[in-house]
């Protein structure tokens, strides 16, 4: 399967005997053990970490040891299966890192907002999330609720930077 990384394609293909991967044609070999459906633990390099893996309809989501990896599937029917996100820089579309439920909104909307601030909290495979606004700019849009389950492509808020007046 193709699946991108930031702006990367890879080709990856798990072998057969589920104790090795081959990644752009480079074969990576390791114990596992798993927990459950979503859950794995993996020894790399005589280290088990634990492994929890979401996927979607167009993404796959791995958190190791606290970080989150976020891979795009890339499907080859023409179709776009991007973020979705605005062109427009004036405004962004606050999606969640992966499927989960909101823990907390940190704002309310018609606040203003400087980069780096918080916007809300998501929890996804027992782990929180804070998602940050990249843009000066007023919350214009909530879209949810605490305690609300949400899928990757939700928009859970928007944030567009403020007109400047005439």
């Amino acid at each position: 399967m193709e699946l991108l990384f930031k702006t990367k394609k890879h080709q990856v293909q798990p072998a057969k005997d589920n104790k090795s991967i081959n990644i752009d044609d480079v074969l990576h070999n390791f114990e596992f053990r798993r927990i459950d459906k979503n859950h794995l633990k993996i020894n790399i390099s005589g280290v088990w970490q634990d492994v929890f893996i979401a996927e979607d309809k167009n993404h796959y989501y791995v958190n190791a040891e606290g970080t989150t990896y976020h891979f795009d599937k890339v499907h080859n029917d023409g179709n776009d299966y991007g973020e979705g996100q605005s062109a427009n820089e004036d405004i962004i579309n606050v999606k969640p890192p992966m499927p989960g439920s909101i823990v907390k909104i940190l704002v309310e909307q018609g606040q203003k907002v400087t980069e780096g601030d918080g916007l809300i909290i998501v929890e996804a495979m027992k782990m929180e999330t804070t998602i940050y606004t990249t843009i000066d700019g007023i919350v214009t849009e909530i879209n949810v609720s605490t305690g609300e389950q949400v899928d990757a492509d939700k928009v859970l808020m928007v944030v567009e930077k403020e007109k400047a007046s005439e």
